[in-house]
């Protein structure tokens, strides 16, 4: 089980990304843990303060295409184009038929 506790805040700590950090965080993680153990997978993004977030990410094998397009879209976020670079990766390796997808046919998907 991998469990990602990730800030992509800049180095100098606000006080709200202190208390993500001492409070929030760690029941994310112990959430994240307790849904892997079932089997769930588990993502969960917070904006501490405008275009800073953080996230705790636990993907498990097998995980459904919802699930982990939510967890690149907060893993890339703002980066559009980096998110749909990765969706379409996905959607190749899993044998994904995206046919019916404009944006990534038009890509070369």
């Amino acid at each position: 089980m991998m469990i990602n506790n990730e800030d992509s805040a800049l180095p100098e700590v606000s006080e709200d990304e202190a208390w993500y950090d001492a409070e929030i965080a760690p029941a994310l993680a112990a959430l994240a843990k307790r849904c892997f153990e079932r089997g769930m997978a588990f993502v969960a993004a917070v904006e501490y303060q405008p275009g800073n977030q953080a996230g705790t990410y636990c993907m498990t094998e097998g995980a459904g295409l919802a699930m982990e397009m939510l967890n690149l879209c907060a893993q890339t976020a703002p980066n559009v184009d980096s998110y749909i670079m990765h969706l379409r990766k996905l959607c190749k390796e899993r044998g994904q038929d995206i046919s019916g997808s404009f944006v990534l046919r038009g890509i070369g998907a």
